[in-house]
């Protein structure tokens, strides 16, 4: 209910046409039923609330959670930390025909700055001012409007040891780190915000790019 509140308030406060629309998307998907599955399955995916056996000094078995649910993180600052990002990608322009070869289609991302350059096609932008997040293979790429919440762990005590675990929590997944340098985000300094297209390495590398100038995650 605070989600759909915060939504209601940026539509409202939303200037220009663009944001209000996106906001007003997002809201429609927010208030549909299984909104509030996904974001449970997000939580449990974590792994951060999933159960664990451990041994106690009389030789018998607990089970307990890596973050007890009472103290999960207080709804309220959930939504405080609510971001909307959304992918947009640069597409052709002309789409290639649905019977274009792969060569074809290889030879069209090849030549595609070259050909931008000389129709004076703007490489960052659309012609509504839309800044392009990627760039899209030579085809048809939706438009995704991600809503995105910061649950800190970084003071979590054993936080190497929670599991990474599939959506119904039953299928443990070895988690692997990886540093943001490592996935474009940042330069090798860990300080300077990469300029590479992050896509080929980490389709959510723009949104981490984001978080990481609005200082949600410090470096």
């Amino acid at each position: 209910d605070e989600l759909r509140v915060c939504l209601s308030e940026k539509i409202q406060d939303g200037h220009g046409s663009w944001e209000p629309s996106m906001n007003a998307i997002v809201q429609n998907i927010i208030d549909q039923p299984n909104s509030v599955a996904a974001i449970q399955g997000t939580l449990r995916m974590s792994g951060l609330f999933a159960k664990k056996e451990t041994a106690d000094e009389d030789g018998s078995i607990s089970c307990h959670r890596y973050v007890s649910f009472e103290d999960a993180p207080d709804p309220s600052k959930l939504v405080e930390s609510m971001r909307v990002y959304t992918m947009f990608p640069q597409m052709p322009d002309p789409m290639p025909l649905p019977s274009a070869s792969a060569e074809e289609l290889r030879k069209e991302i090849e030549s595609r700055d070259t050909r931008m350059e000389e129709s004076g096609r703007d490489p960052h932008k659309d012609e509504y001012g839309r800044i392009f997040t990627h760039i899209s293979t030579s085809n048809v790429s939706n438009t995704i409007h991600g809503v995105y919440f910061t649950l800190d762990a970084t003071d979590l005590s054993g936080l190497d040891e929670v599991p990474a675990l599939d959506l119904f929590s039953t299928k443990e997944i070895e988690r692997e780190w990886v540093s943001l340098r490592d996935l474009n985000v940042l330069e090798e300094d860990g300080k300077t915000i990469s300029t590479v297209d992050t896509k080929p390495t980490f389709i959510s590398g723009f949104i981490v790019r984001q978080l990481v100038k609005e200082k949600v995650i410090p470096v």
